[in-house]
């Protein structure tokens, strides 16, 4: 509660609040000065008011130095959010907190447009968002997540899209067959890209998902396997799926040759991320990508008469808007003779 007082002919209303800097102000009146403390207080409640001087020690880095202690203890990063919060602190980490405004990250993203497209911007802003939040919302500091909004308004009228451009490729059947081919018919080639690209369309599954497989985790009883930690728009860990192994799926498995390593496919990521474009540009094959061999499974699972809930078993996508997103049946799939 607020005290009001008089003092040479003036009321001064005194605020003091736990993680708080005193707030003084004189007033004409009492009940000019009873009021704006009320306000005052409804703001600090409401966790709304932003004191400047409270902020003026305080820096971004030391915020994100503390978001990644604390929180990246109990929900481990991906590898794209260490990444933007380290650049994040790189940037702005000497910034008091008191001048991270909204036009200061307008004039941010207006020189990042230059370089990046938009998406990469509103993922950059919403992780700092999500850094300003817990220092509101947990840490209780009058910080302002709104200042991130107010910079995602001011892309549009930058003229910057912030939502992907969802894609609308199909391999065609001869595309698939003309790339499994090239790879086939290399003589030094020794990573299976064949089997994997026909398995990626078998199981409609994410490149790193297929390469972080094992096989301890195979059924072969029932031919099912657990896709450990599986992307989740919230659940970073512990998100394992058991997903059926349909069509060639479970064959492919079983033709790979057991090694030291644990894995079923022991190959890094970066391997066939670089092949299958390579594959694409030699054979004049225009705007394919790995990962749209998933859009194939998926819509393959649609067209051969399976239901949403069980496509969604196997592609682990956990609302139909985003299971949409990945389904690209074509008009003249839906006539029956």
């Amino acid at each position: 509660m607020a005290s009001i007082r008089l003092r040479n002919g003036s009321w001064v209303a005194d605020i003091r609040r736990k993680g708080h800097k005193s707030i003084s102000k004189s007033f004409g009146t009492k009940g000019v000065a009873e009021k704006w403390a009320r306000e005052i207080e409804t703001q600090i409640d409401a966790l709304q008011f932003k004191d400047a001087r409270s902020l003026a020690h305080v820096t971004l880095g030391q915020l994100i130095d503390r978001y990644v202690e604390e929180i990246g203890a109990i929900k481990p990063f991906r590898r794209n959010k260490a990444d933007v919060l380290r650049v994040w602190k790189i940037r702005y980490g000497e910034k008091p907190m008191s001048e991270l405004t909204g036009d200061l990250l307008i004039e941010w993203a207006r020189a990042r447009a230059q370089t990046v497209k938009g998406p990469t911007i509103a993922v950059e802003l919403a992780f700092l968002g999500v850094v300003l939040t817990t220092a509101k919302e947990l840490w209780r500091m009058p910080v302002d997540p709104g200042v991130v909004q107010t910079a995602r308004t001011g892309l549009h009228y930058l003229g910057v899209r912030t939502k992907s451009k969802e894609r609308e490729r199909r391999p065609t059947q001869k595309e698939i067959d003309d790339i499994c081919l090239y790879f086939t018919t290399k003589v030094r080639q020794k990573v299976p890209m064949e089997q994997l690209i026909l398995f990626a369309v078998e199981t409609a599954m994410r490149l790193g998902e297929i390469l972080s497989l094992k096989w301890q985790d195979l059924n072969e009883t029932d031919r099912t396997i657990i896709i450990r930690n599986r992307k989740h728009p919230t659940e970073k860990q512990g998100n394992d799926q058991e997903v059926p192994l349909l069509g060639d799926a479970y064959k492919i498995i079983k033709a790979q040759p057991k090694t030291d390593d644990d894995r079923i496919f022991p190959i890094t990521i970066g391997t066939p991320s670089s092949l299958f474009p390579r594959a694409c540009k030699d054979l004049g094959i225009v705007d394919l990508r790995f990962h749209d061999l998933r859009h194939e499974g998926v819509s393959r699972l649609f067209e051969k008469g399976y239901a949403i809930e069980q496509v969604a078993l196997v592609s682990g996508h956990r609302s139909w808007k985003m299971l949409s997103r990945y389904v690209q049946l074509r008009a003249k799939d839906l006539h029956r003779t």
